[in-house]
């Protein structure tokens, strides 16, 4: 066994990454493993033999506001170049048949952006445009009073936001953040996205998509770091069980393969249940661990098709009344050189919340889609040459309704355990922005414990 006071944490995603890179950087001893060959938890990418490239297991977007996210990629090396950064926010949605709907916001403080981009909306009619902009007025006396209990209908409802508006721009935006059914989310969780979006600057509300698939973007720089500062991070090592000492304070970590390592400290930064198969039986009895088992999980799935022309003219669109949300062109986000390129267009297609779909098989999701295609591209007869499904069925915790209070603290009821993962009570959902948010929070409650 090593002796060497040092801090272990459980898992190489964003959350266990973001927290060793802080500890490294200020000079703690850090041991990181990782169950998987890898890495990159619920943000990764892996080279996939049906399409031939290197894909991601979901899409994943990030906006200006993810201020912890982006001070990690800068302590990292990440070249600034590797994400696509908005100068302001633009949308594009496809009606059926095609027709857009594009919300496009102006060089202007915030929240004037937004309102005068709700203003100027092309696509719907004037009524709902005001609809939208009563919402967006209104929105600072919600942030004052968020109540958890209330779902994202209920406060769409209570705004007045017609059903126009609310299919163009509500809907695909709580099923991009919260990844769940607007008729169960918890509006207080939109409201936190809202706020940090649109009420701080005009760039946090830009949206930021990576130009390169997620492993490249930060699992590599992130361990190079590490382990440039004396950390190291192992990969296929799952941790079997953490052990306590007889006052019930963290000892160390036990390996599947049996090692045990020492550490005065340890941070978990997995998933609720691979945290609950890691505490002690008694530990699981605790009324905070107890909440943690009643977090239920939403699924999203990912369709990755090779096509032979681009269908898109553009990085990413959304589509309205469509159980398909998001298309984006992986050509025109990592090279505009292969954008123009025909015979191997890389399309992917987010389903989120996809409770009713994921257990479908991939020639029934094959044929959603391209019924799909079809209702929004009816000009089009796109050729599919390649298409490969991924299903992340515990891709987020559900944001349902009342359910934030289950979310623990970054400090657990164990002494010299903290709990990160993007579902933690960080006060955003589960998004990266949440996951590295979290281990910054534990890696400080480390090095300046109370």
């Amino acid at each position: 066994m090593d002796t060497a006071p040092r801090t272990i944490i459980v898992g190489a995603g964003f959350a266990g990454l973001a927290a060793a890179v802080r500890l490294a950087d200020a000079g703690r001893s850090v041991v990181v493993v990782e169950a998987t060959k890898a890495g990159g938890g619920r943000s990764r990418s892996f080279h996939d033999k049906v399409t031939g490239r290197e894909v991601d297991n979901g899409q994943h977007l990030m906006m200006g506001c993810y201020r912890e996210t982006l001070a990690f990629l800068d302590a990292i090396g990440t070249p600034a170049g590797d994400i696509d950064l908005q100068t302001n926010l633009a949308l594009t949605m496809l009606k059926p048949g095609g027709a857009k709907v594009e919300l496009d916001c102006p060089s202007l403080p915030a929240p004037l952006h937004l309102a005068a981009g709700l203003l100027r909306m092309r696509g719907v009619g004037v009524l709902h445009r005001a609809a939208a902009l009563r919402a967006g007025l209104l929105l600072r006396g919600e942030i004052a009073r968020p109540d958890d209990n209330e779902t994202c209908d209920a406060w769409l409802r209570r705004l007045g936001q017609t059903s126009t508006i609310r299919a163009a721009f509500w809907e695909p935006l709580i099923w991009a953040v919260l990844n769940d059914d607007p008729l169960v989310a918890s509006a207080a969780m939109l409201v936190a996205v809202l706020e940090r979006a649109f009420m701080a600057s005009r760039e946090a509300s830009s949206l930021a998509v990576p130009r390169r698939p997620l492993s490249s973007l930060y699992v590599d720089r992130a361990v190079a770091r590490i382990e440039a500062r004396g950390g190291e991070v192992r990969f296929a090592s799952p941790a079997r069980k953490l052990e306590l000492d007889p006052e019930g304070q963290v000892s160390g970590l036990v390996l599947k393969s049996g090692e045990r390592l020492v550490a005065d400290q340890v941070i978990t930064a997995v998933p609720p249940h691979v945290l609950l198969e890691l505490l002690p039986d008694a530990a699981r009895d605790h009324l905070v661990f107890r909440d943690v088992a009643r977090l239920e999980s939403s699924p999203i799935i990912s369709l990755w098709v090779t096509l032979a022309e681009p269908l898109l003219d553009r990085p990413f669109v959304g589509l309205i009344g469509s159980p398909l949300h998001w298309l984006w062109d992986r050509d025109r986000l990592e090279s505009s050189a292969a954008a123009t390129k025909p015979g191997n267009n890389l399309l992917s297609v987010t389903i989120s919340g996809a409770r009713s779909f994921v257990n479908d098989q991939p020639d029934a999701l094959r044929e959603l889609l391209i019924g799909e295609l079809t209702r929004f591209f009816p000009d089009a007869r796109p050729t599919i040459q390649a298409f490969r499904v991924v299903k992340e069925k515990r891709a987020t915790i559900s944001h349902a309704a009342g359910t934030y209070r289950r979310r623990p603290e970054t400090a657990s009821p164990i002494p010299g355990l903290s709990l990160a993962g993007d579902w933690v009570r960080t006060g955003l959902p589960a998004t990266i922005e949440s996951a590295v948010q979290s281990g910054h929070d534990a890696a400080q409650r480390v090095l300046s414990p109370r």
